[in-house]
């Protein structure tokens, strides 16, 4: 990188410039947003809307790539912050394809349909129907989110009550839901489930279909 390549690196950067050359050529991908600093900078170009300055925290999913964190500061214009609402908004990002740190959103791009790749370890879906410990659980709501799964099943978000008697509680996850499982996705169904190492590690177990107790 040149002398001047540098300064123009460093303005962008000041002023919450997206690496155009990163729009451009970067892998197009979607990002969940997970939280927003605005910050008191702000640019006004010609007779346009007044942009702010911003650091956004993002879930990142990308083609056939187990999802990952990234931060990014970048403007954006100050009528659309409300509609910014962390664990609600879902935007469009592109990426390096050789450095993941380097995230920006793509204000003009469609959030696009993202293949996950299938974790591993006991993060893997896999593992917690293996190994996890049984569970009965109980359909709230689902909501289509936008993803498919390693197996090529829809995501779907999934509220959940964990029937525990006096301990119960309700958690949100995401999980794919073959076409088999279709019948089952409405308000008050219930459902075998196993959860992992963490209360909110929860995979529905499809194959078992509906509870009957």
């Amino acid at each position: 990188m040149g002398f001047f390549d540098s300064i123009a690196d460093s303005f962008r950067s000041a002023v919450g410039s997206a690496d155009p050359d990163l729009i451009k050529n970067g892998t197009l991908g979607r990002g969940d947003l997970t939280g927003i600093q605005v910050s008191n900078t702000t640019i006004t170009i010609g007779n346009g809307l007044t942009e702010r300055k911003c650091t956004f925290q993002l879930k990142v999913y990308l083609e056939g790539v187990e999802p990952f964190d990234a931060t990014c500061e970048q403007r954006v214009q100050e009528v659309y912050l409300p509609q910014l609402v962390p664990g609600a908004a879902v935007l469009a990002v592109r990426v390096d394809p050789t450095d993941h740190t380097k995230v920006a959103i793509d204000f003009a791009s469609e959030v696009p349909n993202v293949t996950i790749k299938a974790g591993t370890g006991h993060d893997s879906a896999a593992w917690v129907l293996a190994n996890g410990t049984p569970a009965k659980v109980v359909l709230v709501a689902n909501q289509p989110i936008g993803l498919t799964s390693s197996k090529g099943d829809p995501v779907q978000a999934l509220t959940l009550t964990v029937d525990k008697g006096d301990a119960s509680y309700q958690a949100q996850v995401g999980n794919g839901v073959p076409n088999s499982a279709l019948p089952l996705l409405f308000p008050g169904s219930k459902l075998h489930a196993m959860i992992g190492d963490g209360p909110n590690d929860i995979v529905v177990d499809w194959a078992k279909g509906a509870r009957t107790d």
